[in-house]
């Protein structure tokens, strides 16, 4: 059921086709009204299947005809998949239209028209070179050098012949590129123990992929070269690799050394403005984010992600006024409902942060339902990344508070989580700057001796780089500026101010 149910949508929605409405559904044949409810999921199993179309249960031999039947009839509809109906990207229509040119070529090489095949496949040849598609490249030739012996056109045929074995060499080496990219796209997803112990063997695979796409000139040895070395130093925390591959990679394009047509614009910027947050070159990062922001389709997924980059790097540059624009125009946006859940968890997190640092900030309704994310746990795995950003948002809050009982229980909770979350080098800047926050407990709270005695710890901080992405815990404000909020808060209570936002 499951497999017919997916085939149904997918058919449905790149060949245009429309099943009957329900009113004329009583007019049509059963596997019509079948494919109708399968589309709109009215069916959980085969039994409610078997029920509603022949009053029986699933083993129904008219039943079990009436599935094969249906099932033919989707995989032989995928034969005639309309490419601008597709909702496809122009790259992967112009992908489809290709592949369909060579199946009707194949189709004429098989009723002996080789003068027909030629047409087809000198087309399909103009699409595989223009959009680098080596494979459909090599298809096209092959059809083209059989086509042109069988007519005896020698001429022809022995231009195609040199042509396509220039191609075949190019394609073997673009296919070892892919095989390698397809390992470590294995390994790397995997645990993290896999993971860390297959990392000292990817300079050397970069450095095979790099030759493979020199030699080849295809795109997609470029990608798998392109993927693994951005993949490599995110992972070893190498910013600043990643910002010279992206800015390069602009450049290639720009010099046509690499496909145009194939090229990921949208994920090489995101990446690029994502490396300059992490390498903290915040002024050229914010002059990349607010160049490219116009990529992005408002509406879009994408466009939610790139934001996010965005606003962190104003936060982390400290202009704060354009952080208030960036975040009033994520929720104001009418597509953030539908936005996943995580997502939006997260900008809300951004939100009750950014008043922190920010106490004018435009505010919504929403964030005033649980502004500082009491209800979390000091610890859930769905929450990886921003533990420590859970646990210190809810510290400032009883420390502005000043709920003593409750600091107290934090504080607790604090030695716990460093105790067992944060044994590893890569946690290191978590746990220097968590120890800051219980040595201000130990201090009493109090602001002069708390930044005097923590003077050691803050400087080990200043001094330890952020560990790679696949094992930091996200600041959304550095740990720097958290501290020297905290000593304020501090001071200020001291000399009577209410820190207490409004």
């Amino acid at each position: 059921m499951k497999e017919l149910t997916k085939l149904s949508k997918i058919v449905s929605s790149v060949t245009g086709y429309a099943y009957a409405s329900a009113k004329d559904l009583k007019l049509y044949c059963k596997e019509e009204l079948f494919l109708k409810n399968l589309e709109e999921g009215a069916y959980k199993n085969d039994a409610d299947a078997a029920a509603d179309l022949y009053n029986s249960g699933p083993d129904d031999v008219r039943y079990k005809m009436l599935k094969h039947r249906v099932k033919n009839r989707l995989y032989g509809n995928l034969n005639f998949v309309d490419p601008d109906k597709s909702g496809l990207n122009d790259v992967r229509k112009k992908e489809l239209e290709c592949n369909n040119l060579l199946y009707q070529a194949n189709v004429l090489r098989l009723q002996y028209e080789f003068g027909l095949v030629t047409s087809v496949a000198n087309k399909a040849l103009v699409i595989a070179r223009e959009l680098d598609f080596t494979d459909l490249e090599v298809n096209a030739l092959e059809l083209l050098n059989l086509s042109y012996s069988e007519l005896g056109s020698s001429k022809k045929f022995l231009t195609v012949q040199k042509e396509l074995r220039h191609a075949l060499e190019r394609f073997i080496k673009e296919r070892e590129a892919v095989s390698i990219f397809q390992h470590v796209t294995v390994q790397l997803r995997k645990s993290i123990k896999t993971r860390k112990e297959f990392l000292p063997e990817l300079p050397e695979i970069i450095r095979q992929l790099e030759d493979l796409w020199l030699s080849s000139g295809t795109f997609s040895a470029f990608d798998a070269y392109y993927k693994t070395f951005i993949w490599y130093h995110e992972l070893e925390g190498n910013f600043k690799e990643i910002i010279s591959i992206t800015v390069n990679s602009l450049k290639l394009v720009d010099n046509n050394k690499v496909n145009s047509h194939r090229f990921d614009l949208m994920y090489n910027n995101y990446i690029l403005v994502y490396a300059h947050l992490r390498a903290k070159d915040f002024s050229n990062g914010l002059q990349y984010a607010e160049k490219n922001l116009s990529l992005y389709n408002t509406s879009s997924l994408n466009w939610f992600a790139y934001m996010e980059n965005y606003f962190l790097l104003a936060v982390h540059a400290k202009q704060y006024e354009l952080g208030n624009i960036l975040l009033q125009q994520v929720f104001d946006n009418f597509s953030f409902s539908s936005v996943p859940t995580t997502a939006r968890e997260r900008w809300m997190l951004y939100l009750s942060y950014f008043r922190l640092i920010y106490p004018q900030a435009t505010l919504t309704g929403n964030e005033a339902k649980n502004p500082y994310l009491l209800s979390l746990p000091e610890y859930s795995k769905d929450k990886l990344g921003f533990n420590v950003a859970i646990l210190t948002l809810q510290y400032i809050y009883l420390l502005e508070k000043g709920d003593s009982e409750a600091l107290l229980y934090r504080i607790e909770s604090l030695k716990k989580y460093i105790s067992t979350h944060l044994k590893d080098v890569f946690s290191l800047r978590s746990k220097l700057f968590l120890k800051l926050l219980i040595l201000a407990f130990t201090e009493g709270y109090d602001a002069e001796q708390s930044r005097r005695k923590g003077e050691n710890l803050y400087r080990r901080l200043i001094a330890t780089p952020a560990p790679g992405d696949a094992y930091a815990e996200i600041e959304i404000v550095p740990y720097e500026h958290l501290w020297d909020l905290i000593l304020q808060i501090l001071t200020r209570k001291e000399n009577g101010i209410d820190t207490r936002l409004k």
